[in-house]
């Protein structure tokens, strides 16, 4: 039943072989590309994370504090409360997103971006 040194494949089952391994390699290829892309989007940020620096406590007073005036059709993006008149508010100096400034000192603490762009903070 094998092949005998005068017996060889058919050009069409050769044909047919070389294709499956040029799609194969081309899927391999997209899906490794499509890996690589959404790790380099999140590269910057995860710099930023993994080193851990957050602000220091005079860089986060430096930013200026007020009180909600009327009624804004906002929500905090870190507690996800909304904000409401007379409440203390920060907001961020890159974008200008504005949070409960309870909210926003802790987490500059801990990552120099902002909570609902990933904006890095730029002193």
């Amino acid at each position: 039943m094998g092949f005998s040194a005068a017996e060889h494949p058919s050009p069409l089952s050769l044909i047919a072989i070389f294709a499956f391994i040029i799609v194969y390699l081309v899927i391999s290829y997209l899906v490794l590309d499509q890996i690589d892309q959404h790790g380099d989007s999140n590269d910057e940020i995860s710099a930023i994370d993994s080193c851990g620096s957050g602000l220091s406590v005079e860089q986060v007073q430096e930013i200026s504090c007020y009180y909600l005036k009327g009624q804004a059709n906002s929500t905090c993006a870190i507690c996800l409360d909304s904000l409401c008149e007379a409440e203390l508010c920060r907001s961020f100096p890159a974008c200008n997103h504005v949070f409960h400034a309870q909210c926003l000192d802790p987490w500059l603490a801990k990552r120099p971006i902002c909570p609902t762009c990933r904006t890095p903070f730029r002193t």
